[in-house]
This record gives C-alpha cells, sequence and structure tokens, in this order.
C-alpha cells in the first residue's frame, strides 16, 4: 500500500482532470447518468440483475488481481465505478477504459475525502490490503497497520461522506484450522496468522462502524481464489498452490507437495477453489443487496462447497500444462489444516449467488494466464 499523506495522482484512463477541490474535478461522463432507479434492466452472468445504477462505486485495491476482476464485472454491469490503488501490486492496465483510477493509498484520510467527495461516492468495496500469511508473521505491525488501520481511515472518511453502504473483503483465514467437514459461518473463529487476525478485527471494526453510523455492510469470506477472465488480468505473483506449480514448472522443476499423511482420502490436503470470476460476480451480487438494503449487515462464505485435494490439483495441473512429471513429497508445513471447504449455503441465499465455474476452468485460465505472463514455457 502506498505511503500515508502522499499527494494525490492520477494514471492514464483517469477521468479526473486538474480543477476542484483537492485538485481534481470528475469530467462529464462519457454516456448517460443512470437515473434513480435502475430500471428493468436484465439478467447477466450468475443470474444478476443488470440495469443502470443510480450508486457510485469506490473500489480499492481496484487494479489489483482480484479488484480488476471486480471493477470489471460491476462496470459491465451498468454500476459507475472508479478505483483507489497504490500501484505496489496493481497494474493500472488490467482496468477498461472509463473506469477511473486514483493512485494513493487506504491510509491517506485527507485523500479519501476528496475523492469521495469528487467522485459522489455513494457505496464503498475495499479489497486494498497486504494479504500474504508469511509475510505478516514476519511483520505484524505492518499488517496491522495497512490492513486496520487503513481500514479505519476509511470507515472514517466514508461516514463522513455520507456513505451508507460498505462491502469488505475479509478471507476464509479467519476460521484457522477448524477440525469440521464444512465450514459454516458460525464455525468459531481462531485465525492463525497475523494476517487472518487482521481480517477478522476488519470484521469487528466493519460492523462497529455500521451501527455507529447507519453503514449497511457485507463481509465476504472467500477461500481460496483462482484463475483468471482473461490472460492478461491473471495474479502475477507466486505466493499460492497453483502458480507456485506453474513456477516449478517454468523452472524445469518438480512440483512440490506438502504432506501426504493426512486424514484425507490421498493423503494431501483439501481445499475449496473459487475462480476469480465467480468472486467478482458475488461481489456485485453483494453491492446489488447492500443498493436495496440499507440497514444491518451480512457476513458469508464464498466459495463452492467443494474440496480438491493437493494431489488432485496438481494432476490437472500436469494435463493441462502438458507437463505432468510427478511432484515431489515434502515434509507437511506447520499450520496447515487437512481440509477447509467452504459451506456456501447462506450465501445463494442471502445473495441469490452460486458459482459457476469449476476446477478445470480455474486452471485452463490459470494456465493462459501464466503463459501471456512467463512466455517461456516447459514446451520450449
Amino acid at each position: 500500500m502506498g505511503d500515508a499523506g502522499a499527494a494525490p495522482q492520477t494514471v492514464p484512463g483517469d477521468r479526473c482532470i486538474p480543477g476542484g477541490a483537492g485538485g481534481m474535478r470528475r469530467t462529464a461522463p462519457e454516456r448517460d447518468e443512470p437515473g434513480a432507479s435502475a430500471g428493468p434492466g436484465r439478467t447477466g452472468a450468475g443470474g444478476v440483475r443488470i440495469g443502470w445504477a443510480s450508486m457510485t462505486w469506490l473500489i480499492t485495491g481496484g487494479a489489483g488481481y482480484i479488484g480488476a476482476h471486480v471493477a470489471r464485472a460491476m462496470a459491465e454491469a451498468g454500476e459507475r465505478v472508479v478505483a483507489l490503488d497504490d500501484l505496489s501490486a496493481g497494474v493500472p492496465s488490467r482496468l477498461p477504459e472509463g473506469i477511473p483510477l486514483v493512485q494513493g493509498s487506504s491510509l491517506d484520510g485527507d485523500l479519501l475525502k476528496r475523492v469521495l467527495a469528487e467522485h459522489a461516492v455513494t457505496g464503498v468495496v475495499h479489497l486494498a490490503a497486504r494479504k500474504q500469511v508469511g509475510e505478516s508473521v514476519a511483520q505484524p505491525t505492518r499488517y496491522y497497520q495497512e490492513n486496520v488501520g487503513g481500514l479505519a481511515t476509511l470507515l472514517d472518511a466514508a461516514a463522513g461522506a455520507g456513505v451508507r453502504r460498505f462491502l469488505f473483503s475479509s478471507s476464509a483465514a479467519v476460521y484457522g484450522n477448524p477440525d469440521v467437514d464444512l465450514i459454516t459461518e458460525d464455525t468459531p473463529c481462531a485465525p492463525m496468522s497475523p494476517y487472518g487476525e487482521t481480517k477478522l478485527a476488519g470484521e469487528w471494526l466493519v460492523r462497529a462502524a455500521g451501527r455507529a453510523h447507519g453503514i449497511a455492510t457485507v463481509c465476504l469470506r472467500y477461500f481460496n481464489v483462482a484463475g483468471a477472465a482473461a490472460p492478461e488480468l491473471a495474479d502475477t505473483g507466486v505466493f499460492n498452490v497453483i502458480p507456485m506449480v506453474f513456477d516449478r514448472l517454468t523452472r524445469d522443476e518438480a512440483p512440490r507437495i506438502f504432506g501426504d499423511d493426512y486424514p484425507t482420502p490421498d493423503g494431501t490436503c483439501v481445499r475449496d477453489y473459487i475462480h476469480v470470476a465467480d468472486l467478482a460476480e458475488a461481489h456485485l451480487a453483494a453491492a446489488r443487496r447492500l443498493t436495496g438494503d440499507v440497514s444491518g449487515d451480512l457476513t458469508v462464505n464464498i466459495g463452492r462447497g467443494e474440496g480438491v485435494s493437493v494431489r488432485e490439483l496438481v494432476t490437472l495441473i500436469g494435463e493441462i500444462s502438458g507437463d505432468d512429471r510427478a511432484p515431489v513429497v515434502e515434509p507437511r508445513r506447520p499450520g496447515d489444516a487437512p481440509r477447509a471447504v467452504a459451506s456456501a449455503g447462506l450465501a445463494a441465499r442471502e445473495l441469490g449467488w452460486t458459482a459457476r465455474r469449476g476446477v478445470r476452468e480455474m486452471v485452463e485460465s490459470a494456465w493462459e494466464g501464466w503463459v501471456h505472463h512467463h512466455p517461456r514455457t516447459p514446451s520450449e
């Protein structure tokens, strides 16, 4: 995330130009602005109702891997969107034409106030955060400052600007390693890393601010995100299991499996994977719920409700990539749960949303994205 107090900047594609409060003003829209009602609309991907919106959404972390998918999904559904990103991990080219991008940090309260005012923001989707578990163990104060401190600054600015809808990007890391078949929203939270702690503390803060300021809130606890809606939108980091396997294959090395003696059908850990495009549609569904319900709070899991073992995933990656070399089994990593699979029923009931894409589509799209960003592949 960017340094607090940094001067506001814009990057190519931003429709903010010099002038107005804070050195920015919004240009005239390039298309007819929506009226007070979304109108009849139409039904789009995932069964989400599409029509002109009366909302303007600020998406923090909007040029990131997940953020750009959310921004595209919401804009394509007719929502007005503005992105805020410090570009520490975000890529401006991920955003389509017409979405303003303001460079800056959620720690910068003055900037947030100007952006909320200049863009007449009525709802916030907060994704900006640091998210690496290992890094959080080594740098806990940084994680609390940026993940919790940045959220507090954003909530203060939003409340002061009269924003009454807030969507928070949480994580299944809040649960820790529960010994259950399916993780429900009522499963006790016991995070095992500072990252997970900051997400749980973030949920508490969002709900408390919602009660204090009359803000309707939704917290989305999503599981393992993978895939890409287009190759150029793919995750460029090597922090999760799928890109980690891709990276090993690209370097002509065998994939690694950490532990094959867990109490699971094939002895390897079982996880719930969600396609990032499905996750984006879940954000859109949650935003639409907030548009129609300006009271209360909701916390839901975002997953498929189906488990895939690490060995099954590595086998599928080998099939899709054409490099099916046998994985190397190494000792267990401390803290890895045998199984972590979401109960996804509440999201279906409350948001009218269910995941539509399977693991094969996730891996195929992720591989296309990997090859796009790393042209040298094992087949060369």
